[in-house]
C-alpha cells in the first residue's frame, strides 16, 4: 500500500511537470460537495465532499463554435464519502475515502450561440483506491474494520461563469468480497 501511495505521489507531481508552459493558471483546483445514491446495498444515501487537483496538460485554442477546441487536465480526485444507513435493521456505517487519478476534457462552449452562463461541458475518469472504514453497533460498543478498495469513477463536468462547477457521474467500490456502486451529483467550486 506503501508502494501504491508513493507512485500516486509522483504521478501527480509528474503531471505538474506537463501542464502548459506559460499558462498563467496551470492548476485547476476544485472543491465538491454533494450527495449519492446507492439503490443495491443498506447504504442507499451518501454525502461526499472532495477537491480535485488538476493541471492543464493540453489547450487546444478556440477558433469558432463546435471546433472541438478545450483543455485537457490531468491530476487527482479526493473526496471524503459517507454512506447511511438506510434499511431498517441495517446499522452499518460507510465511510470511503479514494484517492483517484483523473483526466478530464472540457469543451469550450464560449462560442457557442445559447450557451449562457456555461463555459464548458465535458467527460471526466477516474481510478484508484478507496480507504474504507466499516462502523456498526456491537451491544455494547461499537465495532470497525479497515479495508482497502479499488475506486473507480465516470462521468461528465459543467463549468459556469462565477467559477461555478457541476459534476456527475457513476462510480464505485469493489474490495474483498463486496462491491458499491453508485451515482454521485457535485456542486463545485473552483480557484
Amino acid at each position: 500500500m506503501k508502494k501504491f501511495l508513493v507512485l500516486a505521489a509522483v504521478l501527480c507531481c509528474t503531471f505538474g511537470l506537463f501542464a502548459k508552459f506559460g499558462d498563467p493558471n496551470p492548476a485547476l483546483i476544485q472543491l465538491t460537495f454533494g450527495l449519492g445514491a446507492d439503490f443495491e446495498a443498506g447504504n442507499q444515501v451518501g454525502v461526499t465532499v472532495g477537491a480535485d487537483i488538476d493541471w492543464n496538460v493540453l489547450e487546444v485554442p478556440t477558433s469558432h463554435a463546435h471546433d472541438g477546441s478545450g483543455n485537457l487536465y490531468a491530476g487527482l480526485d479526493l473526496a471524503g464519502q459517507w454512506w447511511i444507513p438506510t434499511e431498517g435493521g441495517f446499522d452499518h456505517h460507510l465511510i470511503m475515502i479514494p484517492v483517484q487519478g483523473n483526466v478530464m476534457y472540457e469543451f469550450d462552449t464560449t462560442q457557442m450561440q445559447g450557451a449562457g452562463p456555461l463555459k464548458a461541458v465535458g467527460p471526466w475518469f477516474s481510478m484508484g483506491v478507496g480507504f474504507n472504514v466499516f462502523t456498526w453497533d456491537a451491544g455494547d460498543k461499537t465495532d470497525a474494520d479497515f479495508e482497502a478498495s479499488f475506486a473507480w469513477g465516470i462521468g461528465a463536468s459543467l463549468s459556469f461563469e462565477g467559477n461555478w462547477a457541476l459534476k456527475a457521474g457513476f462510480g464505485g467500490n469493489a474490495g474483498d468480497h463486496w462491491h458499491q456502486d453508485y451515482f454521485m451529483a457535485e456542486a463545485g467550486y473552483r480557484f
